[in-house]
């Protein structure tokens, strides 16, 4: 198991919008890992997705950092919410596509 394996496959998931759907459509656990195996050889943990997405998106992030702000609300300056794609819930995190 890699983080470079999960680096690659968030570079997938985030070109191709068909696996994305399919991902986020996938209804158990078992089912995303089908989908990740169909794609090829891709071997990660929970935890590699995690430092995958983050550093994907260019955060560094603690574990503590994490749990003080699941569930938060993105803030723009203004009370306006910030328009955004749903995200896909993969291997306990979510992933927003695109803006």
């Amino acid at each position: 198991m890699s983080l470079e394996s999960a680096k690659a496959f968030y570079e997938l998931v985030i070109s191709d919008e068909d696996l994305a759907n399919r991902l986020s459509e996938a209804e158990s656990e078992e089912g995303v890992r089908e989908i990740i195996q169909a794609q090829g050889d891709f071997d990660f943990t929970q935890d590699e997705w995690k430092d995958a997405v983050l550093a994907g998106a260019g955060v560094e992030m603690s574990d503590s950092d994490l749990e003080e702000v699941a569930g938060g609300q993105q803030w723009s300056g203004s009370n306006d919410p910030i328009p955004a794609p749903p995200p896909i819930y993969l291997g306990g995190i979510y992933v927003t596509l695109g803006q």
